[in-house]
């Protein structure tokens, strides 16, 4: 079993000279990592900069010591799958078979059976993923990244949209990439969530800073509300 590490290093990232993340450490085993915050906290950037889809000002982030950023785009992904937060955005083709054949060519990777079966996503092969509801698209999205295996993986906001199939989805999605001792980190601003994902840690990032380190047994709500992200209680009350 791989106990390969990601090392994320003093992560700072600007966008015409406006800090979008400034100084994050992070060091990750195997295992599903929460990044919890608000709209606009930097959980999106820190993610893009993790896969390395985004330019780094200064830091590093490294797997089983290798520096992500000087890889090749096919081999970084190899090792990083990330689902954008806009499903459509990650789309090319016009069906969603060709879309899982995409990835799986450029990664010359198999595809993993069973993703696509836990995603539900043979029954829309024949469609054209621009056209699927926002949950399908969502689960779309995921699959053709997730497909091919990669043992990094990042997932942006995938609770959105989705209907309590597409939640199950997702849940047995993250048991699977458990058994399969891959590093999950997942981006919530939604901390009803939590409950669902399990997560082994949460990191609650506002402003481009990680300003707690966490697990979810121990996070509260004056944290929550500290950083304006929405309490478990008023959540529950407005789903009742």
């Amino acid at each position: 079993m791989s106990n390969k590490l990601l090392k994320v290093s003093n992560l700072t990232v600007e966008f015409f000279k406006k800090v979008a993340l400034e100084d994050i450490t992070l060091e990750l085993p195997p295992g599903v990592h929460a990044i919890l915050g608000p709209n606009s906290s930097g959980k999106s950037t820190l993610l893009k900069a993790i896969a390395s889809l985004i330019p780094i000002k200064k830091g590093e982030v490294i797997y089983d010591g290798i520096s992500i950023s000087k890889l090749p785009p096919k081999k970084r992904a190899q090792i990083v799958g990330y689902c954008w937060q806009n499903p459509y955005q990650g789309f090319f083709e016009d069906s969603v078979k060709r879309e899982i054949e995409f990835i799986l060519k450029n990664t010359n990777a198999k595809a993993s059976e069973e993703v696509l079966e836990i995603l539900g996503i043979n029954k829309l092969y024949e469609k054209n993923p621009f056209r699927l509801s926002g949950g399908e698209a969502r689960r779309v999205s995921i699959a053709s990244i997730v497909v091919a295996d990669q043992p990094i993986i990042l997932l942006d906001e995938p609770f959105n949209d989705m209907d309590l199939d597409g939640y199950l989805s997702i849940v047995n999605l993250l048991s699977f990439f458990r058994k399969r001792n891959k590093t999950v980190i997942i981006a919530l601003n939604n901390s009803m969530h939590l409950n669902l994902v399990k997560p082994d840690d949460v990191f609650v990032i506002y402003s481009g800073r990680i300003v707690e380190k966490t697990t979810l047994r121990e996070l509260n709500d004056d944290v929550l509300e500290k950083y304006n992200i929405v309490t478990r209680k008023l959540i529950l009350e407005s789903a009742c």
